[in-house]
């Protein structure tokens, strides 16, 4: 045999010994990872969770939101490789979910625990028979804790017997408060607010002009021979005072104090609210301060609706032209959403994963769907306008037109829009409760993952989250909903879905029937009565349906579903704001609504504006990852949107306010 015969021999035969070792090995490691789920299964645990490596962390660095916990074996206990202890956490955030091995431990080490929500903890032994039970001092319900941003904790772990352990947690160091910062952060806008009203009753009062007039030359200069000011009058020139002006329309300016107070929320959340986790949307059920001010948005489009489209109802404007501009104003604002959908693209947008639906886009949606049916179902006239021309009308006449009920004239004279919209309800209840989804239970309103044990884990939002992904896609929807992070969901869910703009229409109505209650009550006192009423009414109804419960409720408040009980929360809410915004401004002018009425007649462009710049000087500066700083500089990014007056073509991209202002009705 030759030498190269030899040698490719020699080669073949080291690969068939390679091949052989590796499926040699491949079959051992399957077998031992059989063995080992028979083992964990049968003591409780589920193996899609994968077993976590050994802990050999020291010394970890404090991170935000966060705790270090240090599991601490200790001298009189030694644990050896073949038995580790398993550390098992959930966040409490977490509804009906499995506890998740984070860490295994032998000797001491550290292990980084969310401070955010209370944890739920606990610690077991692994024995060569599988993982032993909890013991009382080591289980969920004595480790379980709300652990401090910053604090430092310690598990001391003592072994009673060979398969008994003993847990101990102390506190090692208590952190001061992390919400220092908005503290101060409210002293100094207080302080401030204090200072502009100060100076607001010093100038009124002249003690400002007497001091700057104390250090002025103009009465110097006269006494020298500098001519006097001549009067207008005594030069044959009409006074600028006895010019009347021409009359404007005046503003409603408490709603855009409201709508302005809603913008500065929305782009502090939106900038990261120094990272706090109420000034974030909530992983699913519940509200946060983020979760607040869309709904507002909404509910304050339908109360300017009214405002608008009355006026030109009264002036005979043919309605056809109304709906052209309605659609119109819906097709703007649906593309000015997909144009901010492709914000922060670098390599140009990939449309086979560009977002469709959006906040703009559910505007549009919910301004094309409510005001079209408010348009075509609303009467010419309303009915204090009727009650007005009464010496030409009989009483009978009159009383038809407003209805038998005068008491809830708001209501009753425009049955035929609560018909659409309870139809819109009841629409929503059904497709939502009663809508077949594969591989989930009919009627689920959860966020699929871990939750209830990983049971439903693709159900994400149910029939809502189904109708986007089968109409839209999967690549065109959000990709990373708020649940993810907790409950460790893989399926995209959008919170702008389509399901949602039914529920959007309805808040949109009760803003709505807010700005008919101002032209059907004259009174300011009959108005914020009913104000507070519905606000009553509504908020009660929505807390009926969650059951004042955070999860246990027949519906739950939603705000990534939009679900009834959240938009009837939000409607009430809004109510009341406008209520107390309706009688300091308007009624009793004890506030002109400064810094927040300028925002709120700009709102559109403002929040372009803020989406475009985001991450972007000047709003947005690197800045060490700690609660004081990001506050800080989030609330320097929200108060250069506030205080600056929007020279809009300046910007990077041509935005025309009027234009945007005109969009919904500003």
């Amino acid at each position: 045999m030759s030498l190269s015969s030899q040698r490719r021999m020699g080669s073949f035969q080291n690969k068939v010994s390679i091949k052989s070792f590796s499926l040699f090995f491949c079959f051992v490691f399957m077998a031992l990872s059989m063995q080992l789920g028979t083992v964990f299964s049968a003591s409780g645990i589920n193996m899609s969770v994968i077993i976590p490596p050994l802990c050999k962390k020291h010394n970890m660095e404090h991170k935000i939101n966060s705790a270090i916990l240090t599991v601490d074996t200790g001298n009189s206990f030694s644990l050896s490789s073949q038995n580790p202890v398993w550390i098992m956490m959930q966040s409490e955030q977490c509804y009906k979910c499995e506890l998740i091995a984070v860490a295994r431990a032998n000797s001491s080490c550290d292990v980084r625990v969310d401070a955010r929500w209370k944890t739920r903890l606990e610690v077991r032994l692994e024995t060569k028979n599988g993982l032993a039970p909890a013991t009382d001092k080591c289980s969920e319900a004595h480790l379980s804790r709300h652990f401090l941003e910053g604090g430092e904790y310690k598990i001391y772990i003592d072994s009673v017997q060979d398969e008994d352990i003993k847990c101990n947690l102390v506190t090692m160091t208590n952190p001061p408060d992390p919400n220092i910062s908005i503290y101060v952060a409210i002293g100094i806008f207080i302080f401030l607010a204090i200072l502009w009203a100060c100076g607001k009753y010093l100038y009124k009062k002249g003690y400002i002009h007497l001091f700057l007039c104390f250090w002025s030359t103009e009465s110097m200069m006269a006494d020298l021979g500098s001519p006097t000011n001549i009067n207008p009058v005594d030069d044959g020139t009409p006074s600028s005072e006895s010019i009347a002006p021409p009359p404007t329309k005046e503003r409603l300016k408490s709603l855009d104090t409201f709508r302005g107070i809603s913008i500065v929320i929305m782009i502090f959340v939106n900038y990261g609210g120094g990272n706090y986790w109420f000034f974030k949307h909530s992983k699913w059920n519940g509200i946060t301060v983020a979760d607040l001010v869309f709904p507002w948005f909404v509910f304050i489009m339908g109360t300017a609706m009214a405002l608008s489209f009355q006026s030109q109802i009264r002036r005979n404007v043919p309605r056809w032209k109304m709906f052209t501009k309605i659609v119109r104003r819906s097709a703007t604002l649906f593309l000015l959403g997909l144009l901010i959908n492709s914000f922060g693209v670098r390599n140009g947008v990939e449309f086979e994963k560009f977002r469709i639906p959006g906040v703009l886009q559910r505007f549009a949606g919910t301004y094309l769907i409510t005001a079209t049916v408010y348009l075509f179902l609303t009467p010419q006239f309303y009915p204090n306008q009727l009650l007005f021309n009464l010496a030409r009308n009989s009483y009978t006449d009159i009383a038809w037109k407003v209805g038998k009920f005068p008491g809830i004239r708001d209501i009753t004279r425009f049955w035929p829009e609560w018909i659409v919209n309870l139809l819109f309800v009841a629409l929503h209840l059904s497709i939502t409760m009663a809508m077949p989804v594969p591989g989930c239970p009919r009627g689920y309103l959860g966020p699929g993952g871990l939750e209830q044990n990983a049971k439903y884990f693709n159900c994400v939002g149910g029939a809502s989250g189904y109708i986007d992904r089968k109409i839209f896609g999967n690549n065109h929807i959000y990709a990373s909903p708020t649940s993810k992070e907790i409950y460790k969901s893989t399926m995209p869910y959008d919170p702008e879905g389509l399901l949602g703009t039914l529920s959007s229409c309805v808040l949109c109505f009760l803003g709505l029937q807010a700005g008919k209650i101002l032209f059907v009550y004259t009174d300011w006192v009959q108005r914020s009565r009913r104000f507070f009423i519905w606000s009553l009414v509504l908020g009660g109804l929505g807390i009926l349906l969650c059951k004042g419960s955070l999860n246990e409720g027949w519906i739950p408040i939603n705000k990534n579903l939009w679900s009834l009980s959240y938009i009837l929360v939000m409607s009430a809410m809004s109510f009341f704001l406008l209520m107390i915004c309706y009688i300091l401004i308007d009624v009793y002018k004890v506030w002109s609504g400064a810094p927040f009425s300028f925002a709120g007649m700009n709102a559109i462009a403002l929040y372009c504006g803020h989406e475009f710049f985001s991450g972007r000087a000047p709003v947005y500066f690197a800045v060490p990852e700690t609660h004081a700083a990001l506050l800080a500089i989030n609330l320097w990014g929200t108060a250069f949107w506030m205080e600056n007056k929007l020279d809009v073509p300046a910007l990077a991209f041509d935005i025309q306010v009027y234009s945007f202002e005109r969009i919904i009705i500003l």
